[in-house]
């Protein structure tokens, strides 16, 4: 595989370097309620807050076709929202 020009510029980056203090204020910021949450494999469903902010993501993404990026998205949201609503209102 040729390399792309972010694969070259993160070749170069250092993992293990501080992030700098105006960054680290930023990312430590309380929510503005306005953001999206970016589904990752990782995440999971936390808090009310997100819960109700990935009821709108999937409002959003709801007439998205199959097996389109939107359509894969809005898969991984109502997976995340189902295990969060099996955990906090079991039937």
């Amino acid at each position: 595989m040729k390399n792309s020009k972010l694969n070259i510029l993160l070749s170069k980056c250092d993992p293990t370097a501080p992030i700098p203090d105006d960054l680290a204020e930023w990312l430590d910021a309380p929510s503005a309620e306005k953001e999206v949450i970016l589904y990752s494999e990782e995440k999971s469903i936390s808090s009310e807050e997100e819960y109700r902010a990935a009821l709108k993501r999937i409002e959003e993404l709801f007439d998205a076709l199959p097996n389109t990026a939107e359509g894969d998205e809005l898969e991984k949201w109502i997976s995340l929202l189902e295990s969060y609503e099996n955990d906090h209102f079991p039937m």
